[in-house]
């Protein structure tokens, strides 16, 4: 049953792996031929050495030459064989470890935004590195490498089946029982791997989240705290890799025990024979390198049950991924350049258990070019609505959809983001250069597109005083610029986009009150061709727009014009 089980998992991995694998078989087949030569060769160098020394010892020096002279050529080739399988093992490891944080990345970017939120970062970081790491070094050089083994196994066997078939036959039955001990250890392995592989999770996101927020724990004096927790976690952790490291290393030694008996049987075996002269001194070091080589691939293959379980591990890590839901995209939507928003009874809960809901029975219709905003305090559902709008959430009950000049309408979905420009709340640039962050707008944006963006968001007279213009560098989460100058870049980020739809979330909040006034200007020039929806507080944006909309207690309520100019 367990034999059984073990298969179908093998089965069922090789399926999974299916993809990633077919455009790397080439570079695999290559390095597995090159490792099955290598073991080749090996028998080679027994055979050669035995007549070498045979030669040597029955004074035929002449013939001890020429075969010195083709155990020295193997050795040669071997070696550059070598060299050629390495570096083919480097660039299809590089390259099939991409394929596959490719294939993860792509899929983490199509998952639903809920589900993928409930993972942290760094443990997503160490998922998209060391797991599939493990799983391409199986690929790449465990599984050729048990091809090699049973090339070496099978060549050895034959080879010293011909000189002393009883002496094989039994290296090859003390073989086995180094395989039957690793796989006791199996289980056991693969759990702790798990735990290695947890534990380095939490070390990242412990780490980068520190990274991150280094102001927050130098105003606050935490370097210490931070110091222990993250003593803390690598204790954790090296407790788990202490714990694996004596698992593999009982394992080792009970495989190493049962390769030097093979060993001491073959010297034993042979020294007694040669007392017979019944071998000569060449044949007795053939013996003993053959036995080695015929036990080798048993004790090979033992080894790699660690990888091949860490890998199993991985997998399954991967594999959680892959269970999240995907978002829904209804293929090509229409290009549309007024687009109205409508709410239908819409509900969310964040809660399963449904008992409080985040927004109650909402129903709104903006209508296409019409600039209305959001207020309430924080917590009360506004945020929670914008993710709805980008199809990052999908309502508990309710509908929510996009409308056209001739009343059709379009379900919220993934694909309906291309009606949408938005600036989010906080600082959401890129490192990189401006002109990159400007980009992710409009990816072939022009000079004249961008400086037009800037213009319009107060920003291009700050970017022409700084050294390098648009290409000047800036760092992670637009370090190197005020928090009103990375404000602006983003507004200009979403001018270029020229869609239908735009969400600002407080996105003049860093602006003093003269640029925001100019700010909300183009804001409203923009928006004359498209439906705009503001989060602001500022009261000046509110003046701008034809309807204030409150979210109090999951419930929305809308303020007449005439209470918003009386503001």
């Amino acid at each position: 049953m367990v034999i059984k089980d073990e298969l179908i998992k093998a089965i069922n991995f090789m399926k999974w792996i299916k993809p990633d694998v077919r455009s790397f078989l080439p570079g695999l087949l290559g390095i597995m031929l090159i490792n099955a030569f290598g073991a080749l060769f090996g028998v080679g160098m027994a055979i050669t050495s035995k007549h070498m020394i045979d030669y040597a010892v029955a004074g035929e020096l002449r013939y001890a030459g020429i075969v010195g002279a083709a155990f020295g050529g193997i050795i040669i080739i071997n070696l550059l064989l070598g060299i050629a399988g390495s570096l083919l093992s480097v660039r299809v490891s590089e390259a099939f470890s991409n394929a596959m944080r490719q294939r993860f990345f792509n899929r983490l970017l199509q998952t639903e935004w809920l589900p993928l939120s409930g993972y942290h970062s760094g443990d997503l970081i160490t998922r998209l590195t060391s797991d599939v790491g493990n799983i391409t070094n199986c690929i790449v050089s465990v599984i050729p490498g048990i091809f090699a083994l049973g090339v070496q196994l099978t060549a050895s066997f034959v080879t010293l089946l011909y000189y002393e078939p009883r002496l094989a036959v039994i290296a090859f039955v003390l073989g086995p029982s180094t395989v039957l001990f690793s796989r006791i250890f199996g289980s056991k392995l693969k759990k702790l791997n798990i735990k290695v592989q947890e534990s380095e999770s939490l070390y990242r996101s412990n780490i980068q989240e520190a990274i991150q927020n280094f102001i927050i724990i130098k105003a606050f004096g935490l370097e210490k705290h931070h110091r222990d927790v993250l003593q803390g976690l690598h204790q954790n952790r090296m407790e788990w890799i202490l714990k694996k490291n004596k698992m593999t290393l009982s394992a080792n030694m009970i495989i190493s025990t049962g390769f030097w008996t093979g060993y001491l049987v073959a010297f034993g075996w042979g020294i007694v024979r040669l007392s017979q002269k019944a071998i000569s001194f060449g044949t007795l070091t053939a013996f003993l390198t053959l036995v080695q080589q015929v036990q080798a691939p048993f004790v090979g293959l033992s080894r790699t049950f660690p990888q091949i379980i860490a890998m199993l591990a991985s997998t399954e890590r991967l594999q959680e991924l892959e269970k999240m839901a995907l978002e829904k995209r209804e293929g090509q939507i229409p290009k549309l350049t007024d687009v109205g928003i409508s709410f239908r009874q819409v509900s969310f809960y964040y809660s399963e258990e449904k008992e409080t809901p985040v927004l109650d029975k909402i129903t709104l219709d903006i209508a296409p070019g019409e600039i209305v905003a959001l207020v309430g305090p924080s917590g009360v559902g506004k945020t929670t609505l914008i993710r709805l709008l980008l199809a990052l959430l999908r309502p508990s009950k309710g509908e929510v959809y996009f409308t056209d000049h001739a009343g059709e309408r379009y379900e919220v979905t993934s694909a309906t983001r291309d009606w949408i420009t938005y600036v989010p709340q906080g600082n959401t640039l890129f490192s990189g250069t401006i002109a990159d962050n400007l980009r992710s707008g409009k990816l072939n944006a022009t000079f004249t597109e961008m400086e037009k963006a800037l213009r319009a968001a107060c920003a291009w007279d700050f970017i022409q005083e700084l050294s390098n213009g648009l290409n000047t560098v800036i760092g992670e989460d637009g370090h190197g610029l005020s928090e009103g100058q990375a404000q602006r870049i983003a507004i200009a980020r979403a001018f270029l986009k020229k869609a239908p739809v735009m969400i600002l979330d407080e996105a003049t909040s860093a602006l003093d009150l003269e640029t925001e006034i100019k700010v909300l200007q183009a804001v409203k020039d923009f928006s004359s061709r498209c439906t705009c929806l503001l989060i602001t507080h500022r009261q000046t944006a509110l003046k701008m727009c034809s309807r204030v909309m409150t979210i109090d207690n999951g419930r929305l309520s809308i303020e007449p014009r005439l209470s918003i100019e009386s503001r």
